[in-house]
């Protein structure tokens, strides 16, 4: 296929921990995948994150693009708003 980067053209992983197989979980479970998608096609702009939420009322997390992974900002106080979490590599 050309290697990673000419992968990463057209292929994204997006782990959603607590998710169960087929949907729904106990945690941030509603993103809208489909919207990013279609973003990416149609206008060539590939998602490096999504926001899901659910699960605790008002909560949201970022979803990173594997293989980053979340990573709270302790310096931003509660733990409930995306914006307080970054992507980044393991």
């Amino acid at each position: 296929m050309g290697g990673e980067e000419r992968t990463a053209e057209f292929l994204g992983l997006f782990m959603v921990p607590g998710m169960l197989h087929c949907g729904g979980g106990s945690r941030q479970t509603v993103f809208d995948a489909f919207g990013a998608l279609e973003d990416w096609v149609e206008q060539g702009n590939a998602p490096d994150y999504l926001i899901a939420s659910g699960g605790t009322p008002n909560r949201t997390r970022p979803l990173c693009l594997y293989p980053q992974v979340v990573v709270y900002d302790e310096s931003c106080g509660g733990m409930d708003i995306a914006d307080y979490f970054t992507c980044q590599e393991p």
